[in-house]
């Protein structure tokens, strides 16, 4: 449970936000973004920021219930100290960039297909680099923008000629909301 120091807020990325208290017991319902719910979990903490300074937050628990996120924190014991926090914006270190250097240049402008239906997803425009993972934002045709997790045993197929990735797509990713 030991943190080093808080980092600088230009060194984190928002992976989502507080909605609203779940229970009497302190419990919050969170809305990611920029991350998957299941990388979200591997983490001990995240970072609130209050105030314009990051202030680091101990996830006692996570829990993923029909596509909802859940956490308990261990300052949180009420639902209406729960309540303060309220739609507090959540951080996560970001990776050094000596982690990304790899596949910055080599993956920008990359086609993703996806393994199972061979259809393409779309082209990476950016890597991104979180504290536990690296995810790719994908362009798609009508303009929307996807992100996927980058993982090895994700990645089927790599074509260097053809500029081409051949990738496991998460159940669920791809889905319309």
């Amino acid at each position: 449970m030991n943190i080093k120091t808080v980092p600088d807020i230009n060194n984190c990325v928002e992976v989502g936000k507080i909605v609203r208290p779940h229970g009497k017991d302190g419990e919050v319902l969170v809305a990611l973004t920029n991350i998957d719910a299941s990388d979200f979990q591997e983490n001990d903490f995240v970072f609130f920021c209050l105030q314009e300074r990051l202030v680091p937050f101990y996830m006692e628990s996570v829990s993923l219930k029909s596509n909802s996120v859940f956490v308990r924190f261990e300052d949180i014991k009420t639902m209406e100290k729960a309540e303060l926090y309220s739609s507090t914006k959540l951080y996560l270190e970001s990776a050094g960039d000596d982690e990304t250097d790899d596949y910055d240049s080599e993956f920008i402008g990359y086609s993703v297909v996806d393994y199972k239906t061979n259809e393409k997803i779309g082209e990476i425009q950016e890597v991104i680099a979180y504290s536990m993972n690296v995810v790719l934002d994908i362009k798609r045709a009508d303009g929307s923008s996807v992100l996927i997790p980058f993982a090895e045993d994700l990645l089927k197929e790599c074509s260097e000629e053809q500029k081409l990735l051949v990738m496991e797509i998460p159940d669920g990713l791809l889905d319309e909301e």
